[in-house]
């Protein structure tokens, strides 16, 4: 009787460890299946955003030629008549460039909200096409751009540049980066042009102080499109300035070589249902005393300053104001960076991770028998 009610106990055991053990597999399977899912959208997510990166580029070196001379071919002007040409891109434009930023998402169905999130919108032609990759961040080069009709005021003043160069005639691209705006100028003998292509009713600049003044310009630069990242400082045409200088230091000694980034935070407090951080206007280094100077118009900064050295990363934030013809001092403590500092150790144990994993494959693993040790 004990016997059989020993047996009955160890089965009833014997079928609670099976469910558990069942359970746990389900658990682990489950997770497992997870991590996958996880990993593989992931993987789709970062391969498609690298096509959407190639694809612009792709297109200009099989179409650009061609797109650019079927443009051009629509202005009938004489080679020598740089303001006629540049009216006929100016309308050329108006007539076919759509801004995305002028959509309203609320009015757009659940599937045309999805493709506005990766950058994809439909223009005047009623074609959808690529505006930006990494989800509208990123620019495209002007080709493109002839063939997407899709612009904002960078690709407004690009494209308006690229096709006046195009045609022979000295332009070049002008933007204020802490307020997100791009125009252009070009030239007529020895004279200057001023030119807002992405304003509709009166693109030419006749007054550049009242056009600063009233954007709230912090900085303003002009580069060349065969060229640009050659910057030149045309603030002074544009804005009045005052000096901030920014002195960085850790446990109270000045830091040299820090990168000191200047940021505005107009737009966010103007237009805070469109911008959420504040916008990079210039960068520096401070030299050996800890300081760098700046130039800057009158407005609210951000400023923050950064220095690594081996695995150690130091960062430190403050704000400052600056006024017309006045100079602003302000001083950074630097603190320990945690997060790219963790950054930075986990990617040299990864790469040490990596290496032990070799070796020991290589020669720790070794059969005996390849080692010369037979006996």
């Amino acid at each position: 009787m004990k016997s059989q009610k020993r047996a009955r106990v160890e089965k009833m055991s014997l079928r609670k460890k099976t469910k558990t053990r069942g359970t746990v597999k389900r658990s682990k399977f489950l997770r497992s299946t997870l991590a996958r899912a996880l990993i593989l959208s992931l993987l789709i997510v970062i391969g498609v955003s690298l096509v959407l990166f190639v694809i612009p580029k792709a297109y200009v070196a099989v179409r650009g030629e061609e797109i650019t001379r079927q443009v051009l071919s629509q202005f009938e002007t004489g080679a020598d008549n740089t303001n006629q040409m540049a009216m006929g891109i100016y309308r050329w434009e108006q007539d076919n460039f759509l801004s995305p930023y002028s959509i309203n998402l609320e009015d757009l169905t659940f599937f045309e909200q999805v493709l506005a999130g990766w950058g994809f919108y439909e223009n005047k032609d009623g074609e959808i096409h690529l505006f930006r990759p990494g989800f509208g961040h990123y620019s495209v080069p002007p080709q493109w751009v002839l063939h997407s009709k899709l612009a904002n005021c960078k690709e407004y003043a690009e494209v308006f540049v690229y096709l006046l160069n195009q045609a022979g005639f000295r332009a070049r691209v002008v933007r204020a980066p802490g307020e997100d705006h791009t125009w252009a100028e070009y030239y007529v003998g020895g004279y200057k042009i001023i030119f807002d292509p992405s304003n509709s009713v009166n693109p030419v600049i006749v007054n550049p102080k009242g056009f600063g003044k009233k954007r709230h310009f912090s900085y303003v630069e002009a580069y060349d499109l065969n060229n640009p990242n050659l910057r030149e400082d045309v603030s002074d045409e544009y804005i009045e300035r005052g000096i901030l200088v920014v002195k960085v230091v850790k446990d109270n000694r000045p830091v040299s070589s820090a990168t000191v980034e200047v940021l505005s935070t107009y737009l966010i407090e103007r237009y805070p249902e469109r911008y959420k951080k504040p916008r990079p206007v210039i960068s520096n280094k401070t030299h050996k005393d800890g300081l760098v100077q700046f130039k800057l118009g009158p407005n609210n900064y951000t400023l923050i300053a950064k220095k690594c050295s081996l695995l150690v990363c130091w960062k430190g934030e403050t704000s400052g104001n600056v006024s017309v013809g006045a100079t602003t001092h302000v001083l950074i403590e630097l603190h320990i960076d945690y997060l790219n500092t963790g950054l930075r150790f986990a990617s040299v144990l990864g790469v040490l991770g990596a290496v032990l994993v070799k070796f020991r494959k290589r020669y720790w693993d070794k059969p005996l028998s390849e080692s010369g040790d037979s006996r």
